[in-house]
């Protein structure tokens, strides 16, 4: 599904700026599975920081530490219902868009139709 292009069908713009970041090799601990999208899991780093992120980016240490095994982004790209937007990757539900002015980051596939 890499690089299939898309129109958003809604607007979605979301504000956390406190969202976990990692970086492959980091330690974070983990929390539960999202039951609304399973395959992604709530993570803390050692500064609070916290999120969900891919399960398949985590690989477990023991006692619920886990390393990180690719770098991970959790900027959110805000779209405006019509833009057409390029899916680069797609974990889980998820994709990395790409709008038409270079901008990226994760959108939920329910605010995507094909084009």
């Amino acid at each position: 599904m890499e690089n299939q292009v898309f129109t958003a069908n809604a607007d979605y713009e979301e504000n956390n700026t406190q969202a976990i970041r990692l970086e492959e090799g980091q330690e974070v601990t983990s929390g539960p599975e999202d039951k609304a999208w399973p395959g992604w899991i709530w993570a803390t780093d050692s500064s609070g920081r916290n999120g969900y992120v891919p399960a398949d980016y985590l690989e477990p240490l023991g006692e619920d530490r886990w390393a990180a095994t690719k770098a991970f982004d959790p900027t959110v790209l805000k779209i405006i219902r019509g833009d057409k937007l390029t899916s680069r990757q797609q974990i889980h539900g998820w994709h990395w868009c790409e709008n038409e002015t270079g901008k990226q980051g994760w959108v939920a596939g329910y605010l995507l139709r094909p084009i």
